[in-house]
This record gives structure tokens, sequence and C-alpha cells, in this order.
């Protein structure tokens, strides 16, 4: 397993763009001196610090994302986003029968 390191300025810089300055989890623009790297597979799971697994996340993502795979984080996205629909669609029917 790879280590957790200091990014140099010129890795950070290729990463920057690399994702053209937008987190690769939301796609919203991250200001350079506000960006976090992530690990898309992270460390703790068998991933590297190789350019070809980092992407720029903003922050919150990143945090958000913690040690999921970015696949898996974007798959439980899907599974909350799904449940809160389900939830809103049955309270609606709810409200109406009572």
């Amino acid at each position: 397993m790879s280590e957790r390191r200091k990014f140099s300025d010129y890795e950070k810089k290729s990463v920057y763009a690399k994702c053209n300055g937008t987190c690769a989890i939301c796609g919203n623009p991250v200001k350079y001196k506000k960006m976090t790297i992530d690990h898309i597979v992270p460390l703790s799971k068998g991933g590297t610090n190789g350019m070809d697994n980092l992407q720029l996340a903003c922050k919150r993502c990143n945090l958000m994302k913690s040690d999921f795979s970015t696949e898996e984080f974007l798959d439980k996205i899907r599974e909350i986003s799904k449940h809160h629909r389900f939830v809103k669609i049955k309270s609606m029917f709810v409200k109406e029968i009572v």
C-alpha cells in the first residue's frame, strides 16, 4: 500500500490542469489555492500516488468521499437520492389518503 504524502507544486498543477480546474466529483470550478487532491482508488484500498490515480476535488467532496472509490461514492449518492425520492413520494400519497 502506498503511503500518504505531500504533493509537489508541479504535481498539484498537473492534477489541476488534467481536471481543467473543476472538481472531478461535483463538476464545480475550484480555485487552485482551495484544491485538494483525491485518490480515485483510495490508498487504503490499494490505490497509488501515481498521476493516473489522482484527481482534483473540492474540499467538501473529498471529505464526503472519504475512503470510497469514486464509483462507490457515486453509487452511495444514487442510493441516497433514490431513497429520498421514495420517501417524498410515499409521504405525498400518505397525506392524500388520510
